[in-house]
């Protein structure tokens, strides 16, 4: 039954040797699942750390005083949604430099 339900062996051994090299290529497997288990742990723990990201950027953001219907304040939104880098650099910048900055980065997308 597990043999069909994992397709890990592919025929049930007939002599010593052979359940060695089964019980082998079974733990070379179990290896290799184990590592595809820990990529994608640390995949959910990336993702993870981004709404981290977005939530302290969410956070400076609010500090800025801008309203909500401004447009510096719309443009930031959507630079936040871009890409991981820009979150980072906007959380690294002083705050007299954030105007500037996303004036700048919105005129690439043609909002000023």
């Amino acid at each position: 039954m597990g043999k069909r339900l994992f397709g890990l062996l592919d025929s049930w051994p007939t002599k010593r040797g052979e359940k060695r090299k089964d019980r082998e290529s079974l733990n070379s497997k179990l290896i290799e699942v184990g590592d595809n288990i820990n990529k994608m742990a640390k995949v959910l723990i990336e993702k993870y750390k981004v709404s981290n990201d977005m939530e302290a950027c969410i956070a400076k953001l609010e500090t800025m005083g801008w309203e909500e219907l401004d447009a510096k304040y719309q443009t930031t939104l959507l630079l936040f949604g871009e890409s991981v880098d820009l979150r980072k650099v906007w959380l690294l910048l002083k705050p007299q430099s954030c105007e500037p900055w996303v004036k700048n980065a919105g005129a690439k997308y043609g909002l000023f």
